[in-house]
């Protein structure tokens, strides 16, 4: 993925005490999940519990970042400076990691948004935007795998 150098007029996520390990080594390129201690499924979206047994018992554990097409849509009128990207995918993907099904949202990358199908393998890529020291994480397609 790229560096983005102009000004990034799109939403930011608010780091907080809980997301702020998942943002730092994110900024690394590594996708981490909450993890539980006790049952050992994967989480997302990032919860204080356990959404399988409830323990509050979580570590954030790096991932593949690989995956599959759970879900989509095409956007063709995006608000604001999403306008710019148009048509662009909101990509619901579903991580390699189990037990739990683990489904991340993010916008997909490097696609054309015509050509994406649900099942169609998938990875993790890394938007850094340094004017705001935050990394952001989208959906990409990977080209190892048909």
């Amino acid at each position: 993925m790229s560096t983005v150098v102009k000004p990034y007029l799109k939403p930011l996520p608010k780091i907080d005490e809980f997301n702020k390990p998942f943002f730092d080594v994110l900024k690394q390129h590594v996708f981490s999940v909450p993890r539980c201690s006790d049952c050992g499924d994967y989480g997302w979206v990032p919860y204080p519990a356990c959404r399988s047994c409830h323990s509050t018992r979580l570590t954030w554990t790096p991932v593949s970042g690989k995956g599959e097409v759970y879900s989509y849509t095409v956007v063709y009128r995006g608000p604001g400076a999403f306008g710019e990207e148009v048509p662009y995918v909101i990509c619901m993907g579903r991580l390699d990691e189990r037990p739990r099904s683990c489904i991340v949202g993010a916008n997909m990358v490097d696609v054309d948004p015509f050509e994406v199908a649900i099942g169609m393998r998938i990875k993790i890529a890394f938007e850094d935007i340094p004017a705001e020291d935050i990394t952001m994480w989208r959906w990409a397609p990977r080209g190892d795998e048909v």
